[in-house]
């Protein structure tokens, strides 16, 4: 049996009002603490507590609500709420003892020095007024948009705002282009300020017209960005859900108004910067809207929306409450109550929800970690790197791994929790053994010998041959003719031969002797012409350097059609010699050695090719040599180009070069695909260490 316990008193400045009806239909109540401006919802049982709370002991408490009451109370239920009512502050201090309480309470919220800059530095909110007054004054202006008329008028201009626009859709779609760069981004940014103020006082007002007191507004630096806030607390005072609803949409309603009439302004404004902020308005507000208020992932006004429509106030917390009473379950069957008892549907619909946000929140936070990272220089960016890490998503983990171990000190584990050590000490072993022993990398599949065939001269194209084609060392591939060519050639010809007739001539006549000299001068320059006129006539011809196959023959290619200078044909590759080029990570280099075995898998369905490594360079690949790996041509290599064009890899990646072993390749073209090597065994949490190193060094400039 539960030993009584005495109640200590209450706080007099504590307020109970009246609530909503809770989903059951049962009544509640709002404790209002207006010291630390919080509102508790309790039910029932709770207010039936609270009203006998001057007897004085948790007995008699109990026993005073089972006879005037329906309820069937036990002490535990008083002990229960004396517990969270002493978490709460909601007692009066009296003695030295309470004044110790007190004390070690504010000492508990009291940070260091370090705390306190992480905290603020994460997130830090700034009160910047009270807006209550002024709400009030705007509210005598403003009453008519609370009206059913107001609501069918601005429905009615956003239809015809959209009708609008279709008619100028090209104008529109080529001004939303515009904003996706730097220029654009600040404009934007400019918008969206203007937009947010509207956005709070919305709520501001929707909150003071249902009675509300609205204390602060200001500004938040979640991650050093920044985010207006107005505080609504007050709305815990509304009975009606649908108010609190009304107070909840009414940030983004406000927008949507900005952004209907801003459509309107920019389909009737002259060019200029009122058109232009009009524009931005208008479509800016628009995608925020809907991207990030209404994602009820984060404490926006889709969250709040959320909790007020399931009816599940402090909706993230007690979800959060509720998985890590289901993952303790579903792991080591531990056998604890869950946090609350709720429908089966809608604890279906928290747990859904707390686990999708925290997933949601995983990634958000890692994004967040590698922005901070970027925006700073590196050791800075390093340290605040770690600290979102550490805070968001290590130390929650940590914590929860430290409650598993206390509840499980001790205690025989449960079939279940048998099952989960088992499959954990497997994964583990998966981790550390050093079994992973392969290693893998974009490559292709290419000829040894390989030849580029372009035209010597330009000319008309009068025979070739079909892509595919096996051709002997030697034999004509392409053959070009040039009517301007030959006429030359032949008037060389011609002048040497005549030159040739005179110099006859000469010998016999003793009046040209003296010039025969330069006639022998004249002959020499008219042959080497001829010569040099028949060694372009004999470049018309592209024979094959080596014995292969004429592939990538281009398709547009006719009979007849002129040709320029070292314009290309095709490209001769020698099937028979071939190779593999792959391309692997930093990380794998000490893995692999000459001589390793390999197989490479083409792109194609085909079988794989067995290998061997012939040989990896010493240094990493400055300039990508095979387009068909680089990431610009859709291959699995991330490149950006230099200013030159060519394809200089993200990361630092090194050549290797393999050999076909057994049946030789006859890929008549070059084949992309991956390669996978024989290494040296290494476990994954060693990879994963040494590449963490590695890149922390890197970036550390270490």
């Amino acid at each position: 049996m539960t030993e009584a316990v005495r109640l200590p008193p209450l706080r007099e400045d504590l307020r109970l009002l009246p609530g909503a009806a809770g989903r059951d239909g049962a009544p509640t109540w709002t404790l209002h603490d207006p010291a630390r401006h919080r509102f508790f919802r309790i039910g029932w049982l709770q207010f039936e507590i609270l009203s006998r709370w001057g007897l004085g002991r948790s007995d008699v408490v109990a026993d005073s609500i089972n006879a005037e009451t329906t309820i069937r109370a036990k002490e535990a239920d008083v002990a229960s709420f004396l517990q969270f009512a002493g978490y709460a502050g909601l007692f009066t201090p009296l003695g030295e003892h309470g004044t110790r309480r007190l004390s070690a309470e504010a000492g508990r919220r009291r940070l260091s020095a370090g705390s306190w800059l992480l905290k603020n530095y994460l997130f830090l909110r700034i009160r910047l007024l009270n807006p209550d007054r002024l709400l009030s004054w705007l509210l005598t202006y403003s009453g008519f948009i609370f009206t059913r008329g107001f609501a069918i008028t601005i429905g009615c201009l956003a239809l015809l705002g959209l009708h609008l626009v279709s008619q100028q859709w090209d104008a529109y779609w080529h001004e939303f282009q515009d904003l996706f760069s730097l220029e654009g981004a600040l404009m934007v940014g400019v918008a969206l300020s203007g937009a947010k103020i509207i956005h709070e006082l919305g709520h501001g007002l929707t909150a003071r017209y249902f009675g509300c007191r609205v204390p602060a507004m200001g500004v938040a630096l979640l991650v050093l960005w920044p985010v207006l806030w107005t505080d609504t607390t007050d709305a815990w005072r509304l009975t009606d859900r649908r108010q609190r609803l009304a107070i909840d949409a009414a940030g983004m309603a406000s927008e949507i108004v900005l952004a209907v009439l801003a459509t309107l302004a920019w389909t009737v404004l002259p060019d200029g910067p009122a058109r232009t902020a009009a524009f931005l308005l208008s479509s800016s507000t628009w995608i925020i809207t809907v991207a990030v208020n209404l994602n009820p992932l984060m404490r926006f006004d889709g969250y709040y929306l959320l909790s007020d429509c399931l009816d599940v106030p402090n909706l993230q917390d007690r979800g959060f409450a509720l998985a890590r009473w289901w993952l303790r379950e579903m792991l080591f069957a531990l056998g604890d109550r869950p946090p609350e008892v709720l429908p089966p549907r809608l604890r279906m619909v928290v747990l859904t929800y707390a686990l999708s946000t925290l997933v949601y929140r995983f990634f958000l936070f890692m994004g967040i970690a590698l922005l901070v990272f970027h925006i700073g220089f590196k050791a800075l960016g390093l340290f605040l790197m770690g600290v979102e890490v550490w805070w968001f998503i290590a130390r929650p983990i940590l914590n929860e791994v430290r409650i598993w171990v206390r509840r499980l000190n001790g205690v025989r584990p449960s079939s279940r929790a048998l099952v989960t050590f088992g499959l954990f000490a497997a994964l583990l072993a998966a981790l550390i053994v050093p079994w992973h022993g392969s290693v893998s990398g974009p490559a292709v599949l290419r000829a040894n010998h390989e030849a580029t065939l372009f035209t010597d001269e330009p000319g008309r194209l009068v025979a070739l041959v079909p892509s595919g084609t096996h051709v002997a060392a030697g034999e004509i591939v392409f053959r070009l003719e040039s009517p301007a060519l030959d006429s030359r050639l032949e008037i060389a010809r011609a002048k040497a031969a005549a030159l040739r007739a005179r110099i006859e001539g000469q010998a016999f006549d003793p009046d040209n002797a003296d010039d025969i000299d330069v006639t022998w001068e004249e002959l020499a320059q008219a042959l080497a012409e001829a010569r040099s006129l028949d060694a372009q006539r004999s470049g018309l011809a592209v024979r094959a350097p080596f014995a292969g196959t004429i592939v990538d023959v281009a398709h547009t290619l006719r009979l007849g059609q002129w040709m320029p200078r070292r314009e290309a044909l095709g490209i001769l590759i020698d099937p028979t010699d071939q190779a593999v080029e792959g391309y692997i990570a930093e990380g794998d280099v000490a893995r692999i050695h000459p001589g390793a075995a390999a197989r490479f898998y083409p792109a194609n369905t085909t079988a794989p090719l067995p290998l061997r490594v012939a040989s990896l360079d010493a240094g990493s690949t400055r300039v990508l040599e095979e387009p068909q790996l680089a990431s610009v041509w859709g291959g699995p290599l991330a490149v950006r180009r230099d200013a030159a064009g060519k394809l200089i890899p993200a990361g630092s990646v090194y050549k290797v070069v393999l050999d076909p072993q057994g049946a030789a390749a006859r890929a008549v073209r070059r084949v992309p695909g991956t390669v996978v090597i024989e290494g040296d065994a290494r476990s994954i949490l060693g990879d994963v260490y040494r590449r963490t190193v590695a890149l922390l060094m890197r970036e550390a400039g270490l």
